[in-house]
């Protein structure tokens, strides 16, 4: 892969967690916010409750205040009933006792209704105030985790940050400066290819774009979404006779081309094929297309019995995989030509044929 290319899909990967980061460090302040105003609603239930307690004491003292009023209205008419000489007169002195009585009453039931009113205010008080040294413990660890979380977050960054400018300075100045363009613009600006598509925004690749992508060796572009490309083999499906996308369990007549960079002069085009038998492997010359070497295997399929050649090869994309006609010694001009432009390898070169291994 190329090497400002590898240093840019890094780069996007750290510019994403310090994006990130960024995020969760400014979301801080709203979430301090919130536990604040979580707790201050736990205070205001008890300063609620407070508050009824002492309006209820309040109003049980001013009718207490009131019965003693009308008691001492009480005894002042009836003193004054005793010096009375008319009828009428001790007749209008009753009234005003039965008028100061019922005020009276009036007031003691008043108060024993408040009294039970008190209860429960005392009760509810009693409940916000556990409630309060709850939610002051459950919050008090919240804002010591949102703490210690920005902490680290701000610590994370300043590395990433040295990070990320020790990448840039390494990525060659035009292929850095159309990365930090399409950054501006989009979340992530490096995306993987596959099944010529990208990765991002899944629109399908001209197939000459996509040959010049699977190197892996200049810089590709999305002509949809213009994130910077690279050829991800890992979400490459499994091809099958007739064309199929594979599944777990159907790899018996699996077919693959590779182009392998080592073992000669210009690498190599290796052939694989799975059957009920086994595995095969065939081996062709990257210059000529000449046959140079087979080999088969019971039991197993060749990703399993050949990944030796499979750690560093590049898939190579022919039009039909399942094509029938005889390359066992010579591969067709054709593919040959098709391969070694996938492969970026100057054709109609003359070389000479590796020896088999």
């Amino acid at each position: 892969m190329n090497p400002d290319l590898q240093k840019l899909i890094e780069l996007d990967k750290i510019s994403q967690e310090v994006s990130r980061l960024k995020e969760e460090i400014a979301a801080l302040p709203k979430r301090v916010a919130e536990i604040e105003t979580k707790l201050s609603a736990a205070k205001a239930q008890v300063e609620a409750a407070k508050t009824a307690i002492k309006t209820q004491e309040a109003g049980k003292r001013k009718l207490e205040s009131d019965i003693q009023d009308w008691q001492q209205k009480i005894s002042k008419f009836r003193e004054q009933s005793l010096a009375v000489k008319t009828n009428e007169q001790y007749k209008a002195l009753m009234t005003e006792i039965e008028f100061a009585e019922k005020h009276i009453r009036d007031c003691e039931e008043q108060i024993l209704v408040g009294m039970d009113s008190a209860e429960g205010l005392a009760n509810t008080l009693k409940t916000a105030e556990t409630e309060l040294k709850f939610e002051a413990a459950e919050i008090e660890k919240e804002m010591a985790h949102a703490r210690a979380v920005t902490a680290e977050d701000e610590k994370k960054l300043a590395e990433l940050s040295q990070q990320k400018q020790g990448l840039q300075a390494g990525v060659e100045p035009s292929m850095l400066s159309h990365y930090e363009r399409v950054a501006t613009k989009r979340k992530g600006a490096i995306a993987a290819a596959y099944d010529h598509k990208c990765g991002a925004c899944n629109v399908m690749m001209r197939p000459q774009k996509y040959n010049e992508l699977l190197s892996n060796s200049e810089l590709v572009t999305c002509d949809s979404c213009g994130r910077i490309l690279y050829y991800d083999a890992s979400k490459q499906p499994e091809v099958l006779q007739g064309g199929k996308a594979g599944k777990a369990g159907l790899r018996a007549n699996e077919r693959a081309w590779f182009y392998l960079p080592t073992g000669g002069e210009s690498g190599r085009f290796a052939y694989f094929a799975n059957s009920k038998g086994g595995c095969t492997m065939r081996i062709f010359d990257a210059l000529s297309g000449q046959s140079i070497e087979k080999a088969a295997k019971k039991k197993t399929t060749f990703r399993e019995a050949f990944s030796e050649y499979l750690t560093d090869a590049l898939p190579l994309h022919p039009e039909h995989l399942n094509i029938q006609q005889d390359f066992d010694e010579q591969l067709p001009a054709d593919m040959l030509e098709e391969f070694q432009l996938q492969a970026r390898i100057a054709p109609g070169t003359t070389a000479a044929v590796p020896t088999a291994q």
